[in-house]
């Protein structure tokens, strides 16, 4: 069964939020997301603005991930294929802000109903619940939104191995392990 993955560019949201630094923050994340969907399905991630349009032609089951999360661990895109393909409709990953980092459709059909990604996750899900759809939640991640996530972030990717993220972590400045060192790795 084939495996899509698309990515929400979240360029201009960043770009909002950082300035004109958002560029290459933009860049180090989208490259690293795309490569870790490389790692986890054999296939470059479609990135786009247009989700729904997008969505609805592909084949199969779909998930998208949201370009600010560089540090999406790779098990989470994992068990979303494979929750769409035991049978679950839609497969969600919340976010600390109440919107999602991952979302996962088994059908093109219910690209119309995809979620903003700006909160109102749980009254969404309840909707879907009251459709019939078979929604099942993923662990609570966080994206990078504001300046500070740039903290929490670094931390994240302490804990990851050293191969994850490697442009997110060059823009840290973890370079050649500095940060596993200043945290006595």
């Amino acid at each position: 069964m084939q495996r899509t993955t698309l990515i929400l560019d979240r360029t201009a949201a960043l770009r909002e939020t950082f300035g004109i630094e958002a560029s290459w923050w933009s860049s180090a994340f989208l490259a690293d997301t795309q490569a870790l969907v490389m790692r986890i399905t054999g296939a470059i991630a479609i990135v786009t603005l247009t989700i729904h349009i997008t969505a609805e032609t592909t084949e199969g089951p779909f998930v998208i991930i949201s370009s600010d999360t560089p540090h999406i661990p790779e098990t989470r895109i994992r068990d979303a294929f494979t929750l769409l393909e035991s049978g679950y409709d839609v497969v969600v990953g919340p976010c600390d802000r109440g919107s999602w980092y991952i979302l996962g459709m088994r059908q093109t059909s219910l690209a119309a109903h995809i979620p903003p990604n700006g909160g109102g996750l749980l009254p969404w899900m309840e909707q879907m619940h009251q459709r019939g759809v078979r929604v099942i939640q993923l662990p609570l991640w966080f994206r990078i939104m504001h300046p500070t996530d740039l903290a929490t972030l670094a931390i994240a990717l302490r804990a990851m191995p050293a191969g994850h993220a490697p442009a997110t972590r060059h823009l840290l400045g973890d370079n050649e392990g500095s940060l596993a060192r200043e945290w006595g790795a």
